[in-house]
C-alpha cells in the first residue's frame, strides 16, 4: 500500500513539473514562465522567486535534455565578446601597442554570428512542439515583439540621454536625432542608402543594428507558421526567393559577401544580405537535432566536440578567416554548434553555472555595456587619465559594472516590464479572438 501511494505520488508530481509553463524564447534564449492555472493534483511547492530571475534556457531544456546548457553558455560567452571588442574599439590603441590584447579580443565581432546561429536553432526548438497555424503565429508574434522591444527602448532612450549630457560636458555633439530613435526603435536601419553592409548605419544604441535583422527573422516565422506543418518548407522557400532571387532580379550573383548590397538602397539591401544565411544555418542545426540522427561513438563525439572548437579558437586568434559573414567567421561557428548539438545527444557537455548565468543576461548585457562604456570614455578621455583607460586591464572595470547593470536591466525590464507588456497584449488578443468566434457562431 505505501509503495503504491509513493508511485501514484511520484507520478502526480512529474505531471505537474512537465505542465503549467509556457516557453518563449529570443536572440538565442529560452524562458520559462510559469502560468496562471489551477492545480489539479497535489505537487511540490512553487520554486522560490529569486529562481525566475534566470532565463531558463538553463532551465527549460533541462526539462527535456538535462545536455542543452550549454547554448545558454555560448550566448555568455558570445556577449562577452562584443563587449571585449567594444572596450577595445574605444581604447583605440596606437597601432604599435596593440599586441596582446588585440590578439585576444580583436576578432570579438564572432559573437554576432553566434547569436543568430543560436537563434535560428531555439526558434526551431521552442516551436517544435505548437499546432503551427494562424493563432500560434500571432501570438508568437507578441511574445517576441513584448521580448524585445520594452528593453530595448528604454535602454536606447536612456543610453541618448546619457551620451548627450556626458558629450556636452566636454563640448561634443552627439550626432543623432529624436527621428534617429524613432527609426532605430521601429527596427529600420538610420541609413540604408548612404551606409555599407550589413550594418547600414545601424541604430542609436549602436548594438541595436543586428536587431533590425532578429527582428525581421521573427517576422518570417511569424508568416511560417500560418503555413501549419509546412513552416519550414515555407521558410526555406522564403529565404531562397530572397537570398537567390533577390540579387538576380536585380543583376547580381547570389554571393557570402556580406559587404554586398545586390544593388539595392531600400530595405532590400537588408532582406538580401548574406548574413541572413546564419539564421539558417540554425535552423537546419535544430531539424537535424529533432530528427534521428545521432553520432553512436562516445569517443567520435567527443573528438567533435573538441576539433570545431579548437578550430573556432584558431581561426579567432589567427584571423586566418574574417568577418561576420558565413565566409568569415561563420562557416566555422556552424560547424561547431552543430557538432556540439548532434554530440549533445551522446555525452554530457558541461556548462559553467557562470557561463550560463551570464548567457541569461547576455540580451540586457549586449545592450547595456554602452551605457557604461561611451560616457565612460567620452568623459574620460577629456581627463588625465587617458593613458591609464587605454590599458587593458581597465576593460575588468568596464565589464563587471556593464554586467552589475545588466543584471538590474533583467530583473526589471525583461523579465518585469516585458513580461507585463506581454500579458496584457496577449489578454487583448484573447479577448478579440473570443469575440470573433463568437460574432463567427451567431
Amino acid at each position: 500500500m505505501h509503495a503504491t501511494e509513493a508511485c501514484d505520488g511520484l507520478l502526480r508530481r512529474s505531471l505537474w513539473q512537465a505542465q503549467g509553463v509556457e516557453i518563449q524564447w529570443h536572440h538565442g534564449a529560452v524562458t520559462i514562465v510559469p502560468q496562471k492555472r489551477t492545480r489539479v493534483a497535489p505537487g511540490p511547492p512553487s520554486m522560490p522567486d529569486r529562481t525566475h530571475t534566470r532565463d531558463k534556457l538553463d532551465a527549460s531544456l533541462h526539462m527535456k535534455n538535462e545536455n542543452l546548457a550549454f547554448v545558454q553558455a555560448l550566448r555568455g560567452i558570445a556577449a562577452l565578446m562584443v563587449v571585449l571588442l567594444h572596450i577595445f574599439q574605444q581604447q583605440a590603441l596606437p597601432l604599435e601597442d596593440k599586441g596582446l590584447f588585440q590578439w585576444l579580443v580583436g576578432s570579438g565581432g564572432a559573437g554576432v554570428p553566434m547569436f543568430f546561429i543560436i537563434s535560428g536553432f531555439i526558434m526551431v526548438y521552442s516551436t517544435r512542439d505548437i499546432t503551427p497555424n494562424a493563432q500560434a503565429g500571432m501570438s508568437f508574434a507578441v511574445k517576441r515583439f513584448s521580448r524585445i522591444w520594452p528593453t530595448y527602448v528604454v535602454l536606447t532612450i536612456l543610453f541618448w540621454s546619457l551620451v548627450t549630457l556626458a558629450d556636452k560636458l566636454v563640448g561634443a555633439t552627439f550626432p543623432y536625432s529624436i527621428g534617429s530613435i524613432v527609426r532605430s526603435l521601429l527596427f529600420i536601419p538610420l541609413t540604408m542608402d548612404s551606409s555599407p553592409a550589413p550594418i547600414f548605419g545601424g541604430a542609436v544604441l549602436y548594438p541595436g543594428w543586428s536587431l533590425n535583422y532578429e527582428i525581421y527573422f521573427y517576422l518570417l516565422l511569424t508568416i511560417c507558421l500560418f503555413f501549419g506543418r509546412f513552416r519550414w518548407h515555407t521558410l526555406l522557400m522564403i529565404l531562397t526567393v530572397t537570398l537567390v532571387g533577390l540579387p538576380l532580379l536585380n543583376g547580381h550573383h547570389p554571393t557570402l559577401d556580406i559587404a554586398n548590397k545586390n544593388g539595392y538602397s531600400s530595405y532590400l539591401a537588408l532582406v538580401s544580405s548574406p548574413l541572413i544565411w546564419e539564421f539558417g544555418a540554425g535552423v537546419v542545426i535544430g531539424l537535424v537535432y529533432l530528427s534521428n540522427v545521432k553520432i553512436q561513438s562516445k569517443g567520435t563525439a567527443v573528438f567533435l566536440c573538441f576539433f570545431s572548437a579548437s578550430l573556432v579558437i584558431w581561426i579567432l586568434l589567427s584571423k586566418a578567416f574574417w568577418g561576420m559573414g558565413m565566409e568569415g567567421w561563420g562557416w566555422s561557428l556552424t560547424l561547431m554548434f552543430l557538432c556540439l548539438a548532434l554530440s549533445s545527444k551522446t555525452v554530457q557537455i558541461p556548462a559553467p553555472r557562470a557561463l550560463v548565468w551570464l548567457g541569461d543576461i547576455s540580451y540586457s548585457l549586449y545592450l547595456v555595456h554602452p551605457l557604461i562604456l561611451k560616457p565612460t570614455f567620452d568623459i574620460g578621455w577629456e581627463t588625465s587619465y587617458r593613458e591609464s583607460m587605454r590599458d587593458p586591464s581597465f576593460a575588468i572595470v568596464i565589464i563587471v559594472a556593464s554586467i552589475g547593470a545588466a543584471a538590474l536591466s533583467r530583473r526589471y525590464l525583461e523579465l518585469s516590464l516585458s513580461n507585463y507588456l506581454r500579458d496584457k497584449l496577449l489578454s487583448l488578443f484573447s479577448t478579440k479572438s473570443s469575440q470573433g468566434g463568437t460574432a463567427g457562431v451567431a
